[in-house]
């Protein structure tokens, strides 16, 4: 028998040996674009993400203080923040989505943010200027004229205001100027067709209550 045909009778000993009944098939890890059109159920697929600093973890308030705003507030356990990338302008009615605010997230339905910006005129006209600002930038959802309600209300431990507008879901504004800067704190709440709720309130006054205003 030449060499030749007893190399082949090996190889194929060695190739039933490996896919027989008893062989343990092995399988080199996916690669990047297998991975990337994997469905999300499939082991194959680990999502990784780097923790963020500014998310506590269940069971835990955290402060967040705002890198352009300058104030800090408390979160209640299992709420999270997002800062604002832009400085607000202080003639607008931003939005939940709005990349001038800080942005704060708690129950599904819930959500909460602030912002802040230089002004020249009292609490009153600076009240007067963000309804105007709503019902111009929001008065395709919002009431034309006014909030429901204007009643005052502390931030951080001084007077400020509170606007309770029904923008077919629950949108609660307050108030406060300081030191020559107008802060503006945020409730929204999207399962609520109200401008009023006492637990979203409850909840608003928690947050209000925790500001620390820069010196």
């Amino acid at each position: 028998m030449s060499n030749r045909i007893v190399m082949s009778v090996v190889a194929l000993i060695a190739l039933a040996a490996c896919t027989g009944p008893g062989a343990v098939a092995t399988q080199a890890p996916p690669s990047a674009a297998a991975s990337a059109n994997a469905s999300p159920a499939e082991p194959t697929v680990i999502a990784t993400q780097a923790a963020d600093p500014t998310t506590a973890p269940l069971g835990t308030a955290s402060a967040f203080t705002s890198p352009l705003y300058g104030y800090t507030i408390t979160l209640p356990a299992g709420w999270a923040a997002g800062a604002a990338i832009f400085r607000w302008d202080g003639k607008s009615s931003p939005s939940n989505g709005d990349p001038t605010i800080d942005k704060f997230g708690g129950p599904p339905s819930a959500s909460a943010w602030a912002h802040a910006a230089p002004v020249a005129v009292g609490l009153d006209k600076f009240v007067k200027d963000n309804i105007a600002w709503t019902v111009r930038d929001h008065g395709d959802t919002c009431p034309a004229t006014a909030p429901e309600k204007t009643e005052p209300i502390e931030i951080g431990g001084e007077a400020g205001k509170l606007l309770s507008w029904d923008c077919g879901i629950l949108i609660n504004v307050a108030l406060l100027v300081r030191n020559a800067t107008g802060y503006v704190f945020v409730m929204r709440d999207v399962e609520v067709q109200a401008a009023t709720d006492p637990a979203d309130r409850a909840l608003f006054e928690v947050l209000l209550d925790s500001v620390v205003f820069p010196s």
